[in-house]
């Protein structure tokens, strides 16, 4: 995936070092807003008080994308553990088990398993959403040192799950969420998965992220999906667990 329509926009007339050392992590161009082409550039990065955020181009732009795993916290309380999500890697009482979160995104399920006591590795191959998550990571991690209750989150890398699963271990539970559109969800979910298509694109390796997730996984795949969306791979899945607008096929292996 080209990333040459994302820019790095620096806030002042001299550039920061973090957005310099951004520029070189990402390899985008760093400019000036006032430097913008709308027939070139379709988002940009900017950093500001809430952290590294992603806008799109545009006078009827939704807005800034950022991570804020804190927004998730009460998402995250005492009834996590009876969610879909926790109940289809099959977490229970006294049983937590490793996952790897292949297609991780913008991190949403990885924390929420990561807080349910999971051992979380997540994979995020498109560089512009993994600089996102990692820094809501270390926005989330920061918040300690200001009295905040946190804990340690999940482990992210900036890898292709295609290209690195011959070199990793075993995991119990193998998490595939290819990004099929949502029907109904928040505003701010639509917001997420419309900037996230236009910059990673929409998968169209299902079946090899399947086949590979059957290599790696001891005791089930978990798919998501939205509620009405076809089958991964045409394979039926041993049980799905369903929502209002989205739903996890789990595939069972011993």
């Amino acid at each position: 995936m080209s990333t040459s329509f994302v820019f790095i926009a620096q806030l002042e007339t001299e550039s920061t070092a973090r957005e310099r050392a951004l520029q070189r992590k990402l390899g985008l161009p760093l400019l000036s807003l006032n430097a913008l082409d709308a027939e070139r550039h379709s988002f940009y990065l900017q950093y500001g008080s809430d952290g590294l955020a992603l806008h799109a181009v545009g006078e009827s732009a939704p807005g800034a994308l950022r991570v804020d795993f804190a927004s998730l916290l009460r998402r995250a309380g005492d009834g996590l553990i009876k969610q879909n999500l926790l109940k289809a890697v099959g977490a229970r009482k006294g049983r937590r088990p490793s996952v790897l979160d292949a297609t991780a995104g913008l991190g949403t399920d990885s924390f929420l398993l990561s807080k349910a006591g999971c051992e979380v590795l997540a994979l995020e191959r498109n560089a512009v959403v993994y600089a996102l998550v990692e820094d809501g990571i270390a926005r989330y991690r920061q918040a300690e040192s200001k009295g905040a209750e946190t804990d340690a989150v999940f482990a992210v890398r900036n890898e292709d799950f295609l290209s690195v699963h011959s070199s990793l271990p075993k995991f119990q539970v193998v998490y595939l969420d290819p990004m099929f559109p949502p029907k109904t969800k928040s505003a701010q979910s639509k917001k997420a998965m419309s900037y996230l298509q236009e910059i990673v694109g929409k998968s169209s390796n299902d079946a090899d992220l399947f086949d590979a997730a059957r290599e790696l996984a001891s005791d089930r795949i978990v798919v998501k999906r939205a509620k009405q969306s076809p089958l991964i791979n045409n394979a039926e899945p041993s049980h799905s667990f369903k929502g209002s607008s989205s739903r996890f096929d789990v595939y069972l292996l011993n």
